[in-house]
């Protein structure tokens, strides 16, 4: 005996709502997994050592660990001159992974941290920088001074015509040898550290 429709529509019904719970039970469950993953990786909060070089690191500043909770320190120096400020600026800082559940959701964050008389905190894209060119130089200019194995035009920004230029190798040290490389460029006017704000 066959069922009717109303049962029918019931079954079906039923189905979904199991199916829906189903789902969402294992998608929940991925994600557990991979925060308990990335909660054992090198470079975490509570490992006190950085993902590359095991270089030992303070605890940080909860300012930090709030604008990017549960991330990965890829590297970290200390006592070093300010990528930002002027270079007299004596700062600790870190370069972050950012643990979205998502690659996309992922970047690379550079936490500067001036622990001076007024201690204060600034975050930027860690693997991206801002160059804005002399008059009369175009992108070209730009991409014939640049080895592609170590920089990359990626946009511009519409704002202030700067190009975006990704770095390849962005350790705190490898960012200033990069921004001083950039600089010394004849079509190039400026460079810069791009900003970043945590997603509230």
């Amino acid at each position: 005996m066959g069922l009717g429709k109303t049962e029918r529509r019931i079954t079906i019904a039923i189905g979904l709502i199991i199916g829906v719970s189903v789902s969402s039970m294992l998608v929940k469950h991925a994600l557990d997994v991979k925060e308990e993953q990335s909660a054992k990786r090198p470079g975490n909060y509570h490992s006190m050592h950085s993902a590359v070089g095991n270089v030992a690191f303070p605890p940080l500043p909860e300012a930090v660990k709030s604008a990017v909770p549960n991330g990965i320190v890829v590297f970290f120096e200390a006592n070093r001159t300010s990528l930002s400020e002027s270079p007299e600026k004596i700062v600790s800082t870190w370069v972050i992974e950012t643990s979205g559940s998502f690659r996309s959701e992922r970047l690379f964050v550079l936490a500067e941290v001036d622990h001076g008389d007024l201690p204060k905190i600034q975050f930027f894209r860690a693997s991206e920088v801002y160059v804005k060119l002399n008059a009369a130089h175009s992108r070209e200019s730009l991409e014939d001074g640049l080895d592609e194995e170590k920089f990359f035009i990626i946009g511009q920004n519409s704002a202030s015509s700067e190009y975006i230029v990704q770095v390849r190798n962005f350790s705190p040290s490898d960012l200033m040898q990069a921004k001083h490389f950039l600089q010394s460029l004849r079509c190039v006017q400026s460079v810069r550290l791009v900003p970043w704000a945590p997603m509230r």
